[in-house]
């Protein structure tokens, strides 16, 4: 049975936005969760600056806030079934990256649903993203999406779990397997990196001077297989070579999933400008909705 009894979707009541939220209605249903839907007041400090006077500028505040919570309610109401809306909630903040992190230590979601515009090059870099921010700070299990949706009730979900095999992949694949039911599909994966290798994720015995990649691809192949398997599950193992980020696009192609896992190491500063990050990579680059257990998950 699955752990995830509460989803949290959040919204900044854009039409993007209702990807996450029509997300969360869905796993929500298969899950057999609730839904809180949550959504940030951002606005309230920039009308006082174009306000004249405090009163008024405080009518205006107020007034927006009603606005926006009548929409947010309305929103709710269509896009998440009434057996599945457990509440709506919103919160102040100065930005909407904190008052994320304010939402979620309050509702204390298993776990949370939102869409990302999957920003590159320049504009990424110059302003970010709340969703990778969330990916990062969030302490709970975040699944991002820009649009695609899952298959219908009745149809196979197929789910690509992408492990580093530094660490015990079986926690990350039972995790994933928590959002699976009967007849879905599991296939765990790994990309041996060609030009680096770690003989903790293969064995000391692979420590040479030049990696023999079909070896360790052969090894991954043989941790990946001795994974517990669910019955009622269909489990299958792949693996491939390159770049971690690249190679899990290319299996993307390949095996189509619906939605892709992956675990956050928590990176921040000067480590994670240089490394960067397998999950936001993917969050950014991938079509499928990507799902980002954190390290302590």
């Amino acid at each position: 049975m699955s752990s995830i009894d509460r989803v949290l979707a959040l919204t900044d009541l854009s039409a993007n936005a209702l990807a996450g939220v029509d997300l969360a209605n869905a796993l929500a249903h298969r899950l057999q969760a609730r839904v809180v839907v949550g959504f940030v007041h951002t606005r309230t400090d920039v009308l006082r600056e174009f306000s004249r006077g405090q009163e008024s500028a405080e009518r205006l505040a107020q007034w927006v806030k009603e606005d926006d919570d009548a929409s947010l309610r309305a929103l709710a109401e269509k896009h998440v079934d009434k057996l599945r809306l457990l509440a709506v909630e919103t919160t102040d903040a100065p930005n909407a990256r904190d008052g994320v992190l304010d939402l979620i230590r309050r509702v204390r979601p298993a776990l949370v649903c939102m869409a990302t515009r999957g920003r590159t090059g320049v504009s990424h870099m110059l302003l970010g993203s709340v969703a990778e921010h969330t990916l990062r700070m969030a302490g709970v299990p975040v699944i991002v999406t820009k649009g695609a949706a899952l298959p219908q009730a009745g149809e196979p979900l197929r789910m690509l779990v992408a492990h580093d095999l530094i660490d015990d992949p079986a926690p990350l694949a039972e995790r994933a397997a928590e959002l699976l039911t009967s007849g879905d599909e599991i296939v765990n994966a790994h990309v041996v990196e060609s030009w680096y290798y770690s003989p903790s994720a293969y064995g000391s015995e692979f420590a040479l001077p030049q990696p023999d990649v079909p070896r360790l691809v052969e090894a991954a192949s043989q941790r990946l297989r001795q994974l517990p398997a669910k019955p009622s599950l269909k489990g299958s193992v792949e693996v491939t070579t390159g770049r971690p980020g690249e190679g899990l696009l290319e299996l993307e192609k390949k095996l189509a999933p619906h939605v892709i896992v992956a675990r956050t190491h928590g990176r921040r500063g000067f480590d994670r400008m240089m490394l960067g990050s397998v999950s936001e990579f993917l969050a950014r680059k991938a079509k499928a909705a990507v799902l980002v257990f954190p390290k302590t998950a």
